[in-house]
């Protein structure tokens, strides 16, 4: 009878390790990626991000400045200035990538890149938090 308990419960355990998968958080980088109807004729643009918790850093592309940072809050408003194309604007260190969908980020306002005269309408503009 003590075999079989012992079996039982090592089988179980067994299981149990098995079936959890949960690894845990995995931290790393999410990407702001942004679509635009005039690629590369915009200067300007201000951007809400929105998680769970605070980035560990965020850091704008190549070619783009970053104002209003560094983000140390869940919901914050920043500034991009420089030749905005499609594709990523944003990176952010995050603690745990697996939450992504809990990220978020909205486009307030674009400029054109010649005079910074504000865009009239955001039609054809979308941002995308992604892996």
């Amino acid at each position: 009878m003590n075999f079989l308990r012992r079996s039982l419960v090592g089988t179980t355990l067994t299981m149990l390790a098995a079936c959890s998968g949960d690894t845990g958080p995995t931290g790393g980088i999410l990407k702001v990626t942004l679509t635009t109807p005039n690629r590369g004729l915009d200067g300007a643009a201000i951007v809400v991000l929105s998680a769970p918790v605070a980035p560990g850093s965020v850091t704008p592309a190549a070619g783009l400045t970053l104002w209003g940072g560094p983000v140390t809050a869940a919901t914050a408003t920043i500034a991009l200035t420089g030749t905005l194309s499609a594709g990523t604007i944003l990176t952010l260190q995050v603690d745990d990538i697996n939450k992504v969908a809990q990220y978020s980020a909205t486009l307030r306002e674009v400029a054109a890149a010649a005079g910074f005269g504000l865009r009239s309408s955001l039609a054809g503009y979308s941002l995308a938090v992604t892996k």
